[in-house]
């Protein structure tokens, strides 16, 4: 079974105490024994509250609150998310962690809902998607590329220039959905999107069907892009477009070498065929005649 420990706040870490060298070190023994046995899968400490926010949900409102809270023994000031035998094994264990505050202090332990505590409601179809949720996580390079492509999102929809190419080598290529066929570098792609975007209605960066393959050095990425516009008929949102990103790892940081965006092309009458729904793998019709 999985549980989360919690490591409850105290007035000394709301006040943002560090620990002594002392408890470091007894922290980090402990935390080492942890791991060694394949207990723990995870641990962090957090920061005051003084530093967080709150989101309060009352119906489709969302109210943010800025920290810091009052009811510090209901904090939390860290956790661990250990895999243990029973709840009896996790209680041992905490038992022999050192006390984690400078005065008296409290940690928490409750059970995590594994898939079968769902019962019949985790249908097949959920189950499948859980596993691929579960896979992903357990992949670092994979969830880093994949922070990636969502920071570039981000950066377009703000308009971000520094942001968009922030993750470039130095002689990246976009073959881009607007010409030229081909920029090389981070500074041309960025004038590349200075030259459009600022033409644009406000628009979300929405992609479809992602595929990640990640390897130790060299990571791919293939799937569909839309600008979805407030402006219904804008022609930009007309069409779903195909990309692939090729990444590179090099001194340890992910960057983009290649990047292709494109639309398929009716070859009989050279025009551009739009992909009204990723859905639907629709096709001209040539006829026989035409192709002769």
């Amino acid at each position: 079974m999985r549980v989360m420990v919690m490591v409850k706040a105290s007035e000394s870490s709301e006040a943002g105490k560090m620990p002594d060298e002392k408890l470091l070190i007894d922290m980090g023994n402990f935390n080492e024994k942890l791991v060694e046995t394949g207990i723990m899968k995870a641990g962090e400490g957090l920061k005051p509250s003084s530093q967080g926010v709150r989101v309060h949900f009352h119906g489709s409102d969302r109210t943010v609150t800025d920290g810091p809270f009052a009811e510090t023994k209901e904090l939390i000031a860290g956790y661990w998310i250990w895999e243990v035998s029973s709840m009896s094994e996790a209680i041992d264990w905490v038992r022999r962690c050192p006390n984690p505050m400078v005065e008296d202090s409290d940690i928490e332990i409750r059970p995590i809902f594994e898939l079968e505590d769902f019962g019949d409601e985790m249908t097949p179809e959920s189950r499948e998607q859980e596993a691929n949720i579960q896979k992903k996580l357990q992949n670092d390079a994979e969830a880093e590329v994949r922070r990636m492509v969502h920071q570039w999102t981000k950066a377009l929809e703000a308009r971000d220039y520094d942001g968009l190419v922030a993750n470039y080598t130095a002689d990246s290529v976009l073959y881009g959905g607007i010409p030229p066929y081909k920029t090389v570098g981070p500074q041309n792609i960025r004038k590349l999107w200075e030259g459009c975007l600022p033409q644009f209605p406000e628009f979300q960066s929405v992609h479809h069907d992602l595929t990640f393959e990640v390897g130790d050095d060299v990571a791919f990425v293939h799937g569909l892009h839309q600008f979805q516009t407030e402006v219904a008929d804008h022609p930009a949102g007309q069409s779903w477009m195909r990309v692939s990103i090729c990444f590179r790892k090099k001194e340890g940081q992910w960057r983009v070498l290649h990047e292709h965006v494109s639309l398929p092309f009716n070859p009989m009458t050279n025009e551009a065929w739009k992909i009204k729904d990723p859905a639907v793998l629709d096709e001209p019709s040539y006829g026989t005649d035409v192709c002769t």
